[in-house]
């Protein structure tokens, strides 16, 4: 059964209390399930998932993980509970696909960050979940675009967290590769029974994939499941604005 794990209340968000790009957003993730932000360049989609993944502070309300405010839950804690793909190149891409899924046990390993056993499981079993066991040796350099994804989304797994919040994971795939993206997010959250939160400029797979869609604009944030939002004109509205204001 789905269950509600991390929430935004009351939350405005932005780099200025003068100016907070939104205010009193309160949305919620639940577990098993895929929820896709979408929305037109500049409306806050990267300001929102940096306030949620503690990057930035909000500049009132708060986020909540199982009713604790994120700010009071040490980083190491929180490591273990949320995991984030972002779009920021790798400061070295000369690890190989095995060491940068290892870096995600690092909350769980020692000063020297050695690997246990049980690290070395975790690792080599959620290689095999996504089946990419043949990329483990390859330098992450050397590897598609498509696979360096999921060599990274497989990184977000090894955490073990309950959420994972990936921004804009399919912005240089093709459509191959991008529909594979989707459709294995959509796979992990129900297996796994996690919330996955993705951010995306593909509305189309938004509606294809997505258990929740949040709709973002600079009137704010709507909400909904795939078919609330589907059967709403003001959906349809927003989607259109959306469209126009995709680079």
């Amino acid at each position: 059964m789905s269950r509600k794990i991390f929430s935004a209340v009351s939350l405005s968000i932005g780099y200025s209390e003068k100016k907070p790009l939104h205010k009193n957003l309160t949305e919620s993730l639940f577990s098993g399930t895929l929820t896709m932000l979408t929305g037109g360049n500049g409306t806050g989609k990267s300001t929102l998932l940096k306030t949620f993944t503690k990057i930035l502070k909000p500049l009132s309300g708060g986020v909540f993980f199982g009713g604790k405010n994120i700010e009071k839950i040490p980083q190491k804690e929180f490591s273990k509970l949320l995991a984030v793909v972002l779009t920021d190149k790798l400061s070295s891409e000369n690890f190989s696909a095995f060491e940068i899924i290892s870096f995600g046990r690092s909350p769980y390993t020692g000063f020297f960050g050695r690997l246990s056993d049980e690290d070395l499981s975790v690792v080599k079993n959620v290689a095999k979940d996504l089946n990419i066991e043949e990329l483990l040796d390859k330098k992450f350099y050397a590897l598609s675009d498509g696979q360096k994804q999921k060599v990274l989304i497989a990184k977000a797994l090894a955490q073990e967290a309950e959420v994972i919040i990936l921004d804009e994971p399919t912005a240089f795939l093709d459509f191959h590769a991008k529909d594979e993206i989707f459709a294995l997010l959509k796979s992990i959250a129900k297996e796994k029974n996690i919330a996955v939160l993705v951010s995306t400029h593909d509305i189309f797979s938004a509606v294809k994939y997505a258990d929740y869609v949040w709709l973002m604009s600079e009137d704010g944030l709507k909400t909904g499941t795939v078919k609330d939002m589907v059967s709403s004109e003001k959906y349809f509205f927003s989607l259109k604005n959306s469209l126009t204001l995709q680079s």
